[in-house]
């Protein structure tokens, strides 16, 4: 039976987070140490990579959806492995987004330019709402087949 791993691609200041898998809508695992392995059957398979989930809101069962993911199709072949490694699209945008953070942490101790502020929270909005449009399609998945005599 073919292997499957998902790798999840980090950088140095990214940090480890765990992330839910899930093979045509169904529960795979969790992440352990950036990595999922396991056997699967050959098929096509859609792979969904997710972190966060779902925040209760009130008491009428009401819920809002905070996570990230995207989705991608895949194909198991009959021999062989299949790696599937995802990356944060967004890298720039959070190298930026923890530069304001840092500049804010600052802030509560040094006055800042009244510009500061009002730049800052354009950017924080600006961030949030990239983020809320984008946020079933925040990973880049790159599938690679290996094959093994």
């Amino acid at each position: 039976m073919p292997t499957l791993t998902i790798r999840h691609k980090r950088h140095w200041y990214e940090p480890k987070l765990q992330h839910a898998v899930f093979l045509n809508g169904y529960y795979a695992g969790t992440l352990k140490d950036g990595q999922l392995q396991g056997k699967v059957p050959p098929g096509n398979y859609a792979l969904r990579v997710q972190f966060g989930g779902q925040v209760p809101i009130g008491k009428k069962g009401k819920r809002i959806d905070l996570s990230v993911s995207s989705t991608e199709q895949i194909e198991v072949p009959m021999a062989g492995e299949v790696v599937c490694e995802f990356h944060d699209r967004e890298r720039l945008w959070n190298i930026l987004f923890d530069i304001d953070l840092i500049l804010w942490i600052v802030s509560w101790f040094v006055q800042m330019p009244p510009l500061y502020k009002i730049l800052s929270n354009a950017f924080f909005v600006i961030w949030l709402v990239r983020l809320i449009l984008i946020r079933k399609k925040y990973y880049k998945i790159m599938t690679m087949n290996m094959f093994h005599p």
